[in-house]
């Protein structure tokens, strides 16, 4: 179990074996009633923590083997469990004109990531994912 710290300042604590997703915050996540929220974890729930991606990534890998990286275009990481993703997926001109190179499905939605195809199959693959 992790225990990390919520926006009002209270631990809360996580299973990271059951952790599907975690990431920087984005507006709307932080700030106001979610304070100093700076990273963002989909697990049972989803939870807002102080702590930064850089810090919480390790904790959860330390559970969850299958917890890896991909990229985002603005250049910060997207962690997941590796076999909970398909892909890697296709995309369209106009996404690659847009920056991205790859797509996965992560918890029902695509995810866009600047590496390429066999990228994304080499990560998914050093995870134990189950790579297309």
């Amino acid at each position: 179990m992790i225990t990390l710290t919520a926006p009002n300042d209270t631990a809360v604590t996580i299973d990271g074996r059951r952790v599907v997703r975690a990431r920087r915050t984005v507006a709307g996540e932080r700030g106001g009633a979610n304070g100093d929220a700076r990273t963002r974890i989909d697990w049972v729930v989803m939870q807002l923590v102080t702590e930064p991606i850089d810090l919480v990534a390790p904790l959860i890998k330390s559970e969850l083997p299958s917890f890896t990286a991909l990229t985002a275009r603005d250049g910060s990481k997207i962690w997941f469990d590796a076999k909970k993703v398909v892909g890697p997926l296709p995309i369209t001109a106009n996404q690659q004109n847009a920056g991205y190179r790859s797509s996965i499905k992560l918890m029902g939605y695509r995810q866009y990531v600047t590496e390429t195809p066999d990228q994304v199959r080499a990560v998914l693959a050093a995870a134990d994912g189950d790579p297309l």
